[in-house]
């Protein structure tokens, strides 16, 4: 069994840096002797790669664990159902269910004791912002998701009202923000965005709410600083991203003071590395994100790739004073979603970052990548705002023109009426980058 760990105290945000590296010294010997002796999973992959739990002592170890990724969780549970031969705690002591919620593949099935879900609600209370007499709104769905599940759960224990949102159509949920008039409001970026349309158009001015704070989680968006600046303006008030993994935990967000995303380095040792090669990458350099959770005996995880790809900070503790590890200015990317344009790497990001600088341009874009692999080429979508009547061609000469200076390679532009492309419906994640690449014509 792994040792109950204290989660809640607020004060581990601020742990100095040789307070934080014995703790999570010691939770890492912990949890790969717990892995080791306790799931067939980690037992299997330990041997094939000849390290004992005895050989892990320090930190500096930790690169001799083997990697794991969600293709390989997703296999195991297929040989081994429901839930895979890497969990660790037996049957009856599991107490809550999820399965991921990506935009395309087939969705991880994920378990928690009732211990590691204490640990999800306390990392989440832990920075509390709300209390009694306050009103929490969650917006998209929470059956099954982790995030909003655990921002509900996290608030009502906090002493908030909680109202989820999730089946309501946008309009009544305008109408409910109106009566309620909530302390915090919580949804996915793109459909964030799009209530600010619904609110305008119903004659809602969303600023006079008393909204505290809106939480972006579940996409992207928050990160670019076009996109935040739309959203803060939409909603007159402070905008955060949220940040975590179902096959890990919720895992932290930013502050007033940066949009770096913190991390709960109690819960999780953040590494970087190359997406290609596997090996760490130099300080403040991007890499896709590995987390090893510390903590958890449900399906304990090593080296878990997650596909994000971000960068270190490396100027020292936040201005808030929190001591672990951030992701500088959030993610910057999905692995899956890098688009190689004749030998150029494009991050979607980049993308969203020109076209919420234009004015006249909506909320709403897509990236379609097609034709042949070796030769792709790159097109993006966008809507004028409603009530634009500028000319379509002069907005995709200069669309077209400050793409090409942004990502360095070129791109076709297409520049649509208000309302053409789809929008989110707050329950599942808006796809941005539609490839079709290899596709028949």
């Amino acid at each position: 069994m792994l040792p109950d760990y204290r989660v809640l105290d607020p004060a581990i945000d601020h742990l100095p840096a040789d307070a934080l590296q014995t703790l999570q010294t010691e939770r890492l010997k912990a949890t790969v002797r717990y892995a080791y002796d306790s799931t067939a999973f980690w037992k299997r992959k330990l041997d094939e790669r000849g390290v004992s739990p005895d050989d892990v002592q320090d930190l500096a170890d930790l690169p001799r664990l083997p990697f794991c990724a969600k293709p390989e969780l997703l296999a195991d549970q297929a040989a081994h159902p429901p839930f895979g031969s890497y969990v660790g705690a037996e049957r009856g002591r599991l107490a809550r269910f999820m399965m991921t919620s990506g935009t395309t593949g087939r969705p991880l099935k994920r378990v928690f004791s009732a211990r590691d879900w204490g640990y999800a609600l306390d990392r989440m209370q832990r920075r509390a912002s709300v209390g009694p007499g306050d009103v929490v709104v969650i917006l998209g769905p929470v059956d099954g998701l982790l995030g909003p599940s655990a921002s509900a759960e996290s608030a009502q224990r906090a002493g908030a009202l909680v109202v989820l949102t999730g089946l309501y159509d946008s309009k009544t949920k305008i109408e409910l923000l109106q009566q309620l008039r909530p302390a915090l409001v919580s949804g996915a970026a793109s459909y964030l965005l799009h209530l600010v349309d619904v609110a305008r158009d119903a004659g809602v001015d969303l600023g006079s709410l008393g909204i505290r704070a809106v939480i972006s989680a579940g996409e992207p968006g928050v990160a670019v600083a076009a996109t935040r600046e739309r959203l803060a303006a939409g909603w007159r008030t402070f905008v955060r991203d949220g940040y975590g993994m179902t096959e890990l935990f919720p895992l932290g967000g930013g502050c007033r003071h940066s949009t770096s995303l913190h991390i709960a380095s109690d819960l999780v040792i953040t590494e970087i590395v190359d997406p290609a090669t596997g090996t760490p990458v130099a300080a403040g350099e991007p890499g896709e994100v590995v987390f090893t959770n510390i903590v958890g005996d449900s399906q304990p995880l090593l080296r878990y790739r997650s596909g994000d790809i971000a960068r270190l900070a490396t100027d020292g503790p936040c201005a808030c004073g929190f001591t672990g590890a951030r992701l500088r200015d959030a993610i910057e990317g999905r692995v899956d979603d890098m688009i190689w344009i004749r030998g150029m790497n494009v991050f979607p990001s980049a993308i969203e970052a020109v076209v919420r600088g234009f004015d006249a341009l909506g909320d709403e874009y897509e990236i379609v990548v097609e034709g042949p692999r070796a030769l792709p080429t790159l097109r993006v979508r966008a809507e004028r705002k409603a009530g634009i009547d500028a000319s379509g061609h002069e907005l995709e000469r200069q669309l077209g023109v400050a793409l090409t200076g942004a990502i360095r390679a070129a791109a076709e532009v297409e520049v649509l009426p208000f309302g053409t492309l789809g929008r989110s419906d707050g329950r599942t994640k808006r796809r941005r980058v539609i490839d079709r690449r290899g596709e028949s014509s």
